[in-house]
């Protein structure tokens, strides 16, 4: 609760604090994007994170006592990328009401409707992107190809094949 309150502390504008009675004119093409992008951020600040803070270890059950650790530190890892998007969606909404969003932080160059639409918090272009990665600025969030997996290491029938003849 304590770290709800304070992340909503620590992302309110000036505005929000202040009181500012000026509302922040929207584009009207960026009209949908920053419905979505509030929608986004309300909906990751309602994430509770909670049960992670009241990890009391039990040494007499090491079993369930490594189990809760896991989960704990599963609960840890899923709360910094959570926190981590919270940011990037924020940063996304001032760039909206500073009429930067859109534009490539890299190049200057448009962001493609179709990238803002998968990504609405993205700075980037698909050039700036690819540029920050092959610079390794940045790590390309993909998962690893399983077939190739599977294939490089020799199943178990294969060892007992070559152990037994």
């Amino acid at each position: 609760m304590a770290r709800r309150v304070l992340l909503q502390v620590f992302m309110a504008t000036s505005a929000d604090i202040l009181g500012s009675i000026r509302k922040t004119k929207i584009p009207a093409r960026w009209a949908g994007y920053y419905s979505r992008l509030c929608a986004e951020r309300d909906r990751l600040l309602e994430r509770d994170y909670s049960s992670a803070e009241a990890f009391q270890p039990k040494l007499d059950d090491l079993s369930d006592a490594a189990s809760e650790e896991s989960e704990r530190g599963l609960t840890m890892v899923a709360a910094t990328a959570t926190q981590g998007t919270i940011i990037e969606v924020l940063q996304a909404i001032q760039r909206i009401e500073r009429g930067t969003f859109g534009v490539c932080e890299l190049t200057g160059e448009p962001i493609a409707a179709e990238r803002l639409n998968s990504i609405p918090w993205t700075r980037y272009c698909f050039e700036g992107q690819r540029q920050l990665e092959q610079a390794g600025l940045v790590r390309r969030s993909a998962l690893p190809a399983l077939e190739g997996l599977a294939e490089s290491q020799p199943s178990e029938e294969a060892e007992l094949e070559d152990n037994s003849g």
